[in-house]
This record gives C-alpha cells, structure tokens and sequence, in this order.
C-alpha cells in the first residue's frame, strides 16, 4: 500500500515538473509609462486649453489690496452695516450660491450618466466623471505562425535602439510596432482585443501596470527589457524546446488619453487591419503608456499550438 502510494505521488510530481516546463521560457519586453508621469505632476493646464484648479487662487490675497461685492440694488455687500442693504445683500449671495451647487451637481449628473452610456461599470468607473483627466488602457493580443518568426529579431532592435524614456519615443516605437505586425498579418493565426476605461489616471496606471507583470510572468527569461531610456539583457543559457516553435505570441498594452473608436473586439481577421491601423495612428500627445511583450524570445525555444491554447484560452482562433 505504502509503495503505491509513493509510486502516485512520484508520478504527480513528474506531471507537475513536465507542466511547468511546457510552453516557452523566454520572452522580452519594452515599454515605459512616461505619459503618466508627465500627466501627475499637478492639474496647472487642463485638456479643454481653461484655467485649472491649482492655477485659480482660492478667496484672494490677504496679504494686500482688497475685495468685495457689489449687487445692484442691495448696495454694497459686506461693507454696508447692518441695514437692509447689507441683509438684502446676503440673502442674494445666499441664493446665487445655492443655485451654483445645483448647477454643478447637475453637470455631474450629466456626466456620469454620459459614461456609463459607453459601458462602463460602476467599479471600473471610479472618479473619472468627476475628473478632466481620464484614461483608456487596450490590449492587443496575437498568436503568429512560424512564418511570421522573423518579427523576434525587429522586436528585439525596438528594445535595444528604440527611446522607451519620452511620449514622442513611445510613439514611434507603437508605430513601428504596429508596421511590423502589419507586415505579417497573413501569418496571424489567434486573436485578441481587450478594450478598457474611462478610469482615472490613478487607477488606468494600476491596471497598466497589472497587465504588464501578468503579461512578462508568464515566461521564466526575460532575455532583453528596454525600459524607461534603460536596456538590460539576461546572461542565462538560451532556452531550446523539446517541440518545434509552432507560435509566436506579440502582445501590445497601449494607455491612451483619448478612446481608441477602432480597438475594439476582434471578431474575425476582417477586423485585423483597422485594429492595427488604429495602433499606428496614435499620436505622442494621446499616448500615456505602452507596453510589447512577445514569447519565445529564444530562436530554439518552443511553443506548440496546445500550449497556446493553454496559456493564452482568450484569444480567438481567425
């Protein structure tokens, strides 16, 4: 009894190992989240071109010069004593200020309501109706055939040359991002697009960065990670698979100021071009944060279409 049962827990143990070892072991990176950071120092300019609550100076100067209210018909407010004038006087102020927090309580009203129109849910909403600044986060997800392998060395020179430091660098590097996936559309096999927001600067930075760790965890050798101006390359051994490499998966987390209308769910290949033309158009002022992640890195690493479906049962087959 005693050795049938270490007999099963050895071959658990073995299925374990053998399940932990499949799919590939390397993967590379780059990205940055500069536009965030760009975007938190302060609300001194607010998108609509307007004056923004840290440039607006409160209840005045007390340190010199003076202030106060003039009302036609009342005369003069808080200066006036204490007849009629100056009763008649707070009274106005009374109901002006009354009918201001109407006003913008009802603007709020509006603008939750106009939110929750494009599909939002109320725990992804948070304060982004109540803030000028909101933020969009998108990922793009494909499997590639083998034949479309060659994307591993362009993505690996994004990573090594390309400036992950500034928006205007970012940008670049999703526009070339997008050509080169372009270029290989044809050899697109599996699919995804996850779109995601209104949210608040705060929390479209949390989930940006949530996708990311998830997204770079699921291989065991970063083999090259172009961040934030800074490259670093992994001195382990090349990876080499037990299988033939089947796949390629390339995976783009974008963070946008602005709704990408094109990004949507990707039903079928049709859908392809506009996805990626859409990833190509985004401009430097609009970007807050881009992530590309691709597995295998290695060019003898493996990962089989089981080990797609298996590591990846979101995407799509098109």
């Amino acid at each position: 009894m005693m050795r049938a049962l270490r007999y099963l827990v050895l071959v658990c143990m073995l299925v374990s190992a053998s399940a932990t070892l499949a799919g590939p072991r390397s993967g590379s990176s780059f990205g940055g989240l500069s536009g965030f950071r760009s975007s938190s120092g302060g609300l001194s300019r607010s998108p609509a071109g307007g004056l923004s609550p840290s440039s607006y100076s409160g209840r005045g100067n007390y340190g010199g010069g003076s202030s106060f209210i003039f009302l036609p018909g009342f005369g003069w407010g808080y200066g006036g004593g204490c007849g009629m004038g100056g009763l008649g006087s707070l009274l106005l102020v009374g109901i002006v200020c009354l009918g201001a927090v109407m006003v913008v309580r009802s603007i709020r009203r509006a603008a939750r309501r106009g939110a929750l129109t494009y599909g939002t849910n109320n725990d992804e909403y948070d304060d982004a109706a109540e803030s000028v600044d909101r933020s969009y986060v998108y990922k793009i997800q494909l499997g590639i055939g083998r034949s479309g392998r060659g994307i591993q060395k362009r993505l690996e020179e994004f990573a090594s040359t390309g400036d992950t430091a500034s928006e205007a660098g970012l940008a670049e590097l999703l526009r070339q991002t997008a050509l080169e996936l372009m270029r290989e559309k044809d050899a697109v096999r599996y699919g995804l697009v996850e779109p995601g927001g209104p949210y608040s600067l705060t929390n479209g930075e949390a989930k940006m960065n949530g996708a990311v760790m998830a997204e770079r965890s699921r291989f065991q050798v970063e083999r090259v990670r172009g961040a934030e101006g800074q490259v670093r390359r992994s001195d382990a051994a090349a990876s080499v698979g037990s299988e033939a490499l089947e796949f390629l998966v390339v995976t783009v987390l974008v963070a946008t100021r602005r709704p990408l209308g094109g990004l949507q769910k990707l039903e079928d290949r049709s859908g392809l071009d506009a996805v990626l033309a859409e990833l190509g158009a985004v401009p430097a002022s609009t970007l807050l944060g881009l992530e590309v992640v691709w597995t295998p890195a290695d060019p003898e690493d493996s990962l089989t279409e089981t080990d797609l479906m298996t590591t990846y049962p979101e995407m799509r087959s098109m």
